[in-house]
């Protein structure tokens, strides 16, 4: 197997994972910056990233859906 064979199957098995893991509230950690924030507030900063998905080669190059951003109220 070459290296990028491999390297493509490690990055699709790690997005795997991290798409789980959004998928599974019980593992949050939030910022004290968001914790600060009323329960609908983090409510919904938990719902969203729960559900992105908007994953590009700009904030995603190694397809490992480890990073992304989004704006809250504003």
């Amino acid at each position: 197997m070459d290296t990028t064979t491999l390297q493509n199957e490690t990055s699709a098995k790690i997005a795997r994972l991290n798409d789980a893991a959004r998928l599974n509230a019980s593992n949050y950690v939030a910022s004290r910056g968001i914790m600060s924030l009323d329960e609908h507030t983090i409510s919904e900063v938990f719902v969203t990233v729960q559900n992105f998905k908007t994953f590009t080669e700009d904030n995603d190059p190694y397809g490992e859906h480890d990073f992304g951003t989004f704006t809250m109220n504003g």
